[in-house]
């Protein structure tokens, strides 16, 4: 039986990738011998509970980062490697890394220091021994060279979207393939539970620290709308709905979303529990997504959003979709058929209020969406990793 070792430095936050990084590990597990790599002990029953995977026929060994990962790997027939922005030199026979997002570009400061690292570091190779300052710099210039050749030890890579694919082949010049996420649907369309509202779900991140879901920018968008009466179609008054999760990093982003919602037909749900999602998914109308709006693609693509599994999960609800138009989302989501993208907040209204006013094509959009997600399926991705390990077409 092959020894397979899935390895996620993140078990614990039980996050988008942790999903991914169990989903492989129970699949692999019903024809091979599978080992979670991690710092902490993989808990199979808050697993199921948060992620919606089995690993109970996994096996556990601790390793507290990217060089005990590798040196473990040499263990193993196959080192399947989920962790967000590692390094991990592969030792094992065949070597597979699972890319949630490569590193950012370099700027151009990053570039010069780059430079002066690698003139520096070869004019100071020769020297084996010398005065302490001396070597602290030798080590420093030598710790600043980017170095990606760790790449080269692994047999393939497998992208959560095609976005992600292009800029893993570009930073790290190796062939990369697309292996979309499974998502598993958080509740069922229904058409009959739907009401006048719209939903946003993700996480409060703060600008500043870069991934940001843009609540702030689409609250705004609404509160116009509102303003100019075009949130409400007749007497019937719509709402929008944010739930994310936030921590102390986020918390005045977070409360100034809070504090702008006042006085409008808007709710904000935070650290709310995941029935909250189900509740909110049940009833929306529309989905609306918005990160990467105001950024520069090129020169900071990771404030993209990669894939957007909780895109897919407002589709197989029967939300219509209506997402910034780039990356991930602009990839599941086909623009006139599912759903809408936009690239200002006037077109973001625009689209929406054509939704709001016309409930044959909400309705319309809204099916082809619920099917849409289902190639997205658990089933769609057990299919693509078997096809990656063989190396064939899926």
């Amino acid at each position: 039986m092959t020894r397979v070792a899935i390895y996620n430095l993140y078990w614990h936050t039980y996050g988008g990738g942790e999903q991914v990084s169990g989903a492989l590990a129970e699949h692999l597990a019903r024809g091979h011998d599978v080992t979670l790599l991690g710092p902490v002990e993989v808990d199979p029953t808050a697993s199921r509970a948060r992620l919606g995977v089995d690993v109970s026929g996994c096996a556990f060994r601790a390793v507290s980062g990217d060089h005990e990962a590798s040196e473990a790997s040499a263990d193993f027939d196959v080192f399947i490697n989920g962790t967000y922005r590692s390094s991990a030199i592969n030792r094992a026979p065949r070597g597979y890394y699972y890319v949630h997002f490569p590193e950012p570009p370099p700027s151009s400061r990053d570039r010069v220091r780059q430079s002066v690292a690698v003139v520096g570091s070869a004019l100071l190779k020769p020297v084996r021994r010398g005065p302490g300052p001396l070597m602290g710099v030798k080590h420093g210039l030598e710790r600043r060279r980017r170095d990606v050749s760790w790449a080269q030890t692994y047999s393939g890579f497998w992208a959560n979207s095609e976005y992600t694919a292009r800029w893993t082949e570009k930073l790290w010049s190796v062939k990369t393939r697309t292996v979309f996420p499974p998502v598993r649907p958080v509740v069922d369309a229904d058409w009959n539970a739907k009401t006048s509202s719209i939903a946003s779900i993700g996480r409060f991140f703060d600008p500043s620290l870069g991934h940001c879901k843009k609540q702030r920018d689409l609250l705004h968008a609404f509160a116009t709308m509102h303003a100019s009466g075009r949130s409400a179609v007749g007497d019937e008054q719509w709402r929008l709905t944010f739930v994310g999760g936030a921590d102390g990093a986020s918390r005045d982003y977070t409360l100034g979303v809070r504090r702008a919602a006042l006085g409008l037909p808007v709710d904000v749900h935070v650290n709310a529990p995941r029935q909250t999602v189900v509740d909110v998914l049940s009833g929306a109308s529309i989905y609306w997504h918005g990160t990467g709006l105001g950024e520069d693609a090129e020169r900071h693509p990771e404030r993209f959003e990669h894939f957007g599994i909780a895109v897919v999960e407002a589709m197989a609800a029967g939300a219509v979709p209506v997402v910034f138009g780039a990356a991930g989302p602009a990839e599941i989501v086909r623009h006139g058929v599912d759903g809408f993208h936009w690239r200002t907040l006037d077109e973001l209204a625009e689209h929406t209020h054509r939704l709001m006013t016309d409930p044959e094509l909400r309705r319309r959009l809204a099916s082809s969406a619920v099917a849409r997600a289902t190639e997205f399926s658990i089933d769609v991705f057990d299919r693509a990793v078997d096809a990656a390990l063989s190396d064939r077409p899926a």
